[in-house]
């Protein structure tokens, strides 16, 4: 099977069991607007991707300053005349057609805006490593401010991927790393503080902060080896797992799937990541970039998303990718993969496939 119909196959269903999840969690709620919003979303999505897949690399190229550009001014439209909720204001309202999340398109234009200024200014040089962190740096404060700590956390952890395979200094990166943490505790809000007491100590308060996080392992636990059977999950179906369809969907496929369900659900999410790191593996110089900008995107989503809801990090509002409910995270998700997938049909093996090299000293960058 060819990397590319392995990609797409693996993301549609995934995308699938997401419609599925979201029609089980927000069923005891008498309505399906949420999954037809959904199913929406990914038409325009799938439209990007594809053309996406089909635009020339240097026209891509060409637009990604004007685009993101285009979105460091939307972030900036949301500190100033965003549409609040629950405490934080991400997104703007597109009137009847409902509203976006800007943050949720940024992570993509952030992978296009690194993997083009690499491309022209090395990241093994102090100048480019630099520079890729002023573009980081500057998105992640506009996100932070609003706040949304869990995509600024994704940005950095693309820039990371991204200067990594393109050959920066690990002295250079450990360094960032140590200074973000010691930098971090003056972001945090009061609330991302007690959630991380929380996570430290889930009895602290179990009817508050810790609710979420007790619920979820006692959905997930319920489901044992197979699941109680989709649409029959008791505490999906009476609501008692706050978010159960954006943050903690994976409490739905745990609860009413089971573990062998679940694993199910690990091995089509391991078998997209696969693809697009096979695809950055075959590709060299830009498109490498991009490719492992989105692996690495969708691939720390993933991780952080399924230990918050296990009880192995704190909770952050990190959505599980193309299964919580989200029009932005799902059309920028679908968009990237079409990207990707249009780097796997451009792409020649190489007869470097087999160097025993690691990847980022076998495939050095140009210049």
């Amino acid at each position: 099977m060819k990397t590319r119909t392995l990609l797409f196959s693996s993301s549609l269903a995934i995308w699938l069991v997401g419609c599925l999840v979201l029609f089980s969690a927000t069923r005891w709620q008498g309505g399906t607007g949420l999954l037809l919003r959904q199913l929406a979303a990914g038409a325009v999505g799938l439209s990007l991707g594809l053309a996406l897949a089909q635009l020339e690399l240097k026209r891509l190229r060409q637009l990604t300053w004007p685009l993101f550009g285009a979105g460091l001014c939307s972030l900036a439209v949301v500190l100033v005349a965003g549409t609040s909720a629950k405490g934080a204001q991400r997104w703007l309202s597109l009137g009847p057609l409902g509203t976006i999340q800007p943050s949720e398109p940024m992570k993509l234009l952030l992978v296009l805006a690194l993997a083009h200024l690499m491309t022209r200014f090395p990241a093994r040089r102090a100048g480019g490593f630099l520079l890729a962190w002023v573009l980081t740096g500057g998105a992640f404060l506009m996100v932070a401010a609003q706040p949304d700590l869990g995509t600024g956390l994704v940005l950095v952890a693309v820039a990371f991927g991204m200067l990594w395979v393109a050959g920066a200094s690990p002295f250079y990166l450990a360094g960032v790393a140590v200074g973000g943490l010691g930098a971090l505790t003056f972001v945090l809000k009061e609330y991302q503080r007690d959630r991380i007491m929380v996570f430290l100590h889930p009895d602290l308060d179990p009817m508050g902060q810790g609710y979420s996080l007790m619920q979820s392992l006692t959905a997930i636990g319920s489901g044992q080896l197979f699941g109680r059977g989709l649409l029959a999950g008791h505490l999906t179906q009476q609501g008692f797992v706050p978010e159960n369809w954006t943050d903690f969907a994976f409490t739905v496929v745990g609860e009413e799937l089971g573990l062998a369900g679940s694993l199910g659900l690990l091995l089509l999410c391991a078998l997209q990541l696969g693809s697009l790191l096979a695809i950055a593996w075959r590709s060299q110089d830009y498109p490498r970039l991009l490719a492992t900008g989105v692996a690495v995107m969708l691939g720390f989503q993933l991780s952080v998303n399924l230990a918050m809801t296990m009880g192995l990090a704190p909770v952050v509002g990190i959505p599980l990718p193309l299964v919580s409910y989200g029009g932005s995270a799902l059309i920028t998700n679908l968009a990237a993969l079409g990207l990707v997938a249009g780097l796997a049909r451009r792409s020649q093996p190489r007869q470097a496939a087999m160097h025993p090299l690691p990847l980022r000293q076998r495939l050095p960058l140009a210049g």
